[in-house]
């Protein structure tokens, strides 16, 4: 370029010396020999070259087909939500689901029949593919599970998949496009289905990157060979870099094809970043041998020559510049974190085989076309360069060019701490990717983050399905349910979201008082009647006095009654004695049959009013209910019975009979013999009806004697009896009252106890029997009941950040709240998106400072190798740290703070690794430059090195920076964002960090800047 246009691309880039500065620093015989070699045997190296290259590329398959092989996940296996994650598919699964997806079935308007026998059917087709699916979900089997998974309005249903392969290992890719072909077949025209959830997310966002990797290399390399013909304005060298960067490149995708999954582990990004990274490098390393190369020539050298010189002087400075992207990039090997692990040490080995081109395919190309005059340089002008003003200003004014060079830089940094990382790998997509469309139909007819809610597992070494132990479950998914942000906690306890109502103490308070209650009234009811039965004792004691009484009477009237039945039975029997004697003086007969007739009559009258009396006192005593219990008054009962029917039956018949009969014969009227014949036999049925009336009054008496006994035990156990109710009914007054008090609290405590903050939890034996249990333990428990599972539900998105970090508050919520529990110290550990979100979080923040640790003690080391000196090798490398931050502080505010669009969590490690390294690539050899011009510290040295440098160091910054810009080509956020912010960080480096503020340093430390390295030359002047 002319020397008035702008010093980053001004002429031909050089890196010489100038002829009254021959370089003191001889390169190692080794390297000179080596490029003497290609130099003199181009043909043959290039061929061998070629040779190795098409032998690791047909030999061995492509890189994307070890990368389909492949099964590292993105999240490390030993994360605890991960581990947790194995556990719970262990305990409620089969065992062989790592990763999930959800397919989902939507139609406007409501899902049809047809839809329906769709979706049946596709059940079992899914089952069998036994090698890409481990298990799906059985939705059909209870009416009730499928009502779960079918939305409200009947235009969505969704079912969960298991596979076998990681989330996000690239084996899993094929398994996720295998299920969504099988749900392609024979879809119902306007159904849409759609496979989605956390694992299909990952799918998609790789197979995005590599759809856009074959773009981004077109991009890129349409970039370098636009900005090569800018600078060189040559169609040869052009084409010659060209070649040889599309050399390196197949040769790096070659070996990483061959090493992969052997040496180390590769993924959909390690084509990408590797593309990236080896088309940059190999632009730099191409671009110092040429224009070392150049610079040679113009001093007049021989092509041949000076491409051996130049190839054997660019040597060291390149295999420092490669060591330390290799020695950066490899300890990504240390991390945990898949992205890393997969494109560390695979971009090492690409750099590193792109290093071994340089130093043998590059001086054998270089002499084949420079002894042809191809390559040969334009004339330089005569007058200062940009570059040489650029350099002349700086080392003037070091101190304002320092301020001038660090107050952006740090103004930038400024914004870095205020950078929020996002794990959302849904937002780096397309929103038409399928499994974005999928969350779009949950999220249009389910609850939010029904399908991808947070887990929590306690185990224990006990069957957990007891009181006590269900009880502190409930206690801890009462503390996680307090956890701000957290919308409902689902477990046997609680399998709807809240406590099973019947399980409360507060319920089970309030269901005893409420019988209390019931039963206060009852008894108050009866109180009632225990004071009347009370008083019937009373008067049950008071009749028994009087039966006792009148039973004594009855005793006396007993023993008069049975004197006259002696004097009747004894008349009786005279009067048969008298009938006899009538038959045969039948002369006395009339007189005799008048005065019988008298008698008779009146032992008649006499009989009834006894007979009368009888059937009264065996009247009464029927109808007594306290005879008719007695034994004694019972018997005595009997034998009234007896002589009153004996009287009434036979001795009152029989007088009268005779009674009428002797008035016959008194008057005549009956035949006399006939008459006495009726007499005779009316006296004999007379006599033995006295002789009944007897023995009645004989048992009469002797059973009212025990009457009067019975009446009198009656009476005192009745007086008894009166005491005791009276006694009852007090007791029953006091029951009431205790009742009623013992109902008022149990319905205050359970009103109180509903409260889940004090409430509290039982679940009794029999309840664990029942089948609604039964259902719940089998979501909830382990077959073995070791395990409890529990569903926690946020109110924000399971990607959102605020989701991650209320997940570590529900996971510090768990453990808290089975303190003072009979769980306390049993395994608690949570699972989902959002904590295996927190635990990525974890992970690479851990990643990111060991690997920038160990990568800054490398470069470090390697710089002071190289530079043998402390002080420079720090400043450099505090140079390349505060180039970093700055480009993450304009990442954050262009991105972030500008567009909305967070920076992905990658973004920070990935940056740092290739800025450290890259940036350390160009200070080195601008201080390499500086020792070689300025071994003293003088300005006009650092002046020289500058000038020298200036054109080959901007011309590899911009079009390293062009290779990593072209990354935002793609279709993926995550590339966009890390090409930007290398992109950008290599610019700032460029610009700014190599062009003032390391010369500007150098020029104020002066000779410090080689300590402890003694000067081995005088100042230049």
């Amino acid at each position: 370029m002319v020397g008035h246009q702008c010093p980053a691309i001004a002429d031909a880039p050089s890196y010489g010396l100038n002829e009254e500065h021959p370089m003191d620093h001889e390169p190692s015989r080794w390297m000179s020999q080596l490029a003497s070699f290609c130099v003199g045997r181009p043909v043959r190296v290039l061929l061998a070259c070629l040779a190795l290259v098409g032998l690791v590329n047909l030999l061995v398959p492509q890189l994307e087909q070890v990368v389909a092989q492949d099964s590292t996940p993105i999240v490390p296996k030993q994360a605890p939500a991960v581990q947790a994650l194995g556990k719970m598919d262990r305990e409620f699964g089969n065992g062989k689901s790592v990763g999930i997806v959800f397919v989902v079935l939507e139609r406007d308007g409501g899902l049809t029949a047809a839809d329906d026998r769709f979706f049946k059917e596709l059940l079992p087709r899914l089952r069998d593919d036994t090698e890409n699916v481990s298990f799906v979900q059985n939705v059909t089997s209870k009416p009730e599970i499928l009502a779960a998974v079918t939305s409200k309005d009947k235009e969505a249903v969704y079912v969960q998949v298991g596979l076998p392969g990681d989330i996000g290992a690239p084996s899993a890719l094929g398994q996720i496009e295998a299920v969504r072909d099988i749900t392609r077949e024979e879809r119902p025209d306007g159904l849409n289905v759609a496979v989605t959830g956390p694992a299909a997310t990952i799918a998609d966002m790789s197979t995005e990157v590599e759809h856009s990797i074959l773009k981004i290399t077109f991009v890129t390399v349409g970039l370098i060979a636009l900005i090569l013909m800018l600078i060189y304005r040559s169609v040869v060298v052009t084409a010659l870099i060209l070649g040889f960067i599309g050399v390196a490149l197949a040769a790096a995708r070659g070996t990483a094809a061959l090493l992969g999954g052997h040496a180390f582990e590769v993924s959909t990004f390690t084509a990408s970043f590797l593309t990236a990274v080896v088309l940059g490098a190999a632009t730099d390393y191409a671009i110092f041998m040429v224009s070392r190369f150049q610079e040679q020539r113009r001093l007049g050298m021989p092509a041949r020559e000076a491409a051996a010189v130049a190839s054997s002087r660019v040597s060291s400075v390149i295999i420092g510049s490669a060591l330390t992207v290799v020695l950066a990039n490899a300890c990504m090997a240390l991390a945990d974190v898949g992205i890393y692990l997969t494109t560390g040490p695979a971009i090492a080995v690409g750099i590193v085989v792109t290093l071994a081109l340089s130093l043998t395919w590059m001086p054998a190309m270089i002499g084949l076309a420079g002894a042809r005059g191809w390559l040969d340089p334009r004339a330089r002008p005569a007058a200062a360069t940009g570059w040489q003003r650029l350099a002349d200003m700086v080392v003037s004014r070091p101190g304002r060019v320092l301020v001038a060079g660090l107050l952006p830089l740090v103004l930038l940094a400024v914004f870095y701490p205020a950078m929020k990382p996002s794990f959302d790998e849904r937002v780096v997509q397309p929103d038409d990717t399928e499994s974005n469309v999928g969350y779009a139909l949950l999220e249009a007819h389910f609850p939010l983050n029904e399908t991808l809610p947070d887990y929590i597992l306690v185990s224990a070494d006990r069957d957990l399905r007891n009181a006590r132990d269900l009880a502190a479950l409930e206690q801890m998914s009462a503390a996680v349910a307090r956890t701000p942000g957290v919308v409902s906690v689902r477990g046997v306890t609680r399998p709807l979201g809240t406590t099973i109502t019947e399980a409360s103490l507060g319920y089970q308070a309030g269901e005893v008082g409420s019988r209390l209650t019931g039963a206060g009234e009852e008894v108050r009811a009866g109180e009632k009647g225990a004071h009347r039965l009370a008083e019937g004792a009373g008067e049950l004691s008071t009749g028994a006095g009087q039966v006792a009484s009148g039973a004594d009477q009855a005793v006396a009237g007993a023993g008069r009654l049975l004197a006259g039945v002696r004097e009747l039975q004894s008349g009786v029997t005279r009067l048969s004695d008298g009938s006899g004697e009538a038959l045969a003086g039948t002369g006395q007969l009339r007189a005799g049959a008048a005065r019988l007739a008298d008698g008779l009559d009146s032992a008649y009258d006499q009989t009834t009013v006894a007979v009368n009396g009888l059937a009264a006192a065996y009247d009464a005593l029927r109808r007594s209910l306290t005879c008719g219990i007695d034994p004694y008054c019972s018997g005595a009962r009997d034998g009234i019975r007896q002589i009153y029917e004996g009287e009434r039956d036979r001795l009152l018949p029989g007088l009268r009979q005779a009674a009428d009969a002797a008035r016959r014969i008194e008057n005549g009227t009956v035949d006399l013999q006939t008459g006495l014949a009726q007499i005779d036999a009316g006296l004999t049925r007379a006599e033995e009806g006295a002789d009944q009336l007897a023995a009645g009054s004989r048992t009469m008496e002797s059973k009212l004697g025990e009457l009067a006994d019975g009446a009198e035990q009656v009476a005192d156990g009745s007086r008894q009896v009166e005491g005791g109710t009276e006694e009852m009914a007090q007791s029953v007054t006091e029951l009431r009252s205790g009742l009623e008090q013992a109902a008022a609290y149990l319905n205050e405590t359970g009103k109180a106890a509903k409260d889940p903050a004090i409430g509290g939890f039982y679940l009794p034996p029999a309840a664990m029997t029942d089948s609604r249990f039964a259902l719940a333990s089998g979501l909830f428990l382990s077959p073995d009941g070791h395990t409890a599972r529990m569903v926690v539900l946020g109110d924000t998105d399971a990607f959102d950040r605020s989701a991650t970090e209320r997940a570590l508050e529900v996971r510090e919520a768990a453990h808290q709240g089975l303190r003072g529990t009979p769980l306390e110290g049993s395994e608690v550990a949570t699972t989902g998106i959002a904590t295996i979100m927190a635990d990525l979080e974890e992970f690479n923040t851990a990643d990111f400072r060991l690997i920038a640790l160990v990568a800054l003690l490398g470069v470090f080391l390697i710089l002071l190798v190289l530079l043998r000196s402390v002080v420079a090798a720090g400043f450099l490398l505090a140079s390349v740290c505060l180039s970093y931050a700055a480009a993450m502080g304009l990442g954050t505010l262009v991105w972030q703070i500008g567009m909305d669009r967070p920076m992905d969590w990658s973004v920070p490690t990935i940056a740092f690794i290739l800025l450290v390294a890259v940036g350390a690539d160009y200070n080195l050899l601008l201080m390499k430059r500086m020792l070689e011009e300025a071994p003293d510290g003088s300005r006009a040295g650092i002046a020289r090195a500058v000038t020298a440098t200036g054109g080959v160091i901007t011309a590899a910054g911009v079009i390293f920076a062009a290779s990593l810009f072209a990354m935002m080509s793609g279709s993926v956020l995550t590339l966009s964002q890390i090409g930007f912010t290398i992109g950008v960080g290599l610019l700032l480096d460029t610009f700014v960090v190599r062009t003032l503020v390391v010369p500007a340093g150098a020029a104020l430390l002066g000779p410090r800047l080689w300590w402890p390295r003694a000067n081995t030359q005088g100042a230049h002047s």
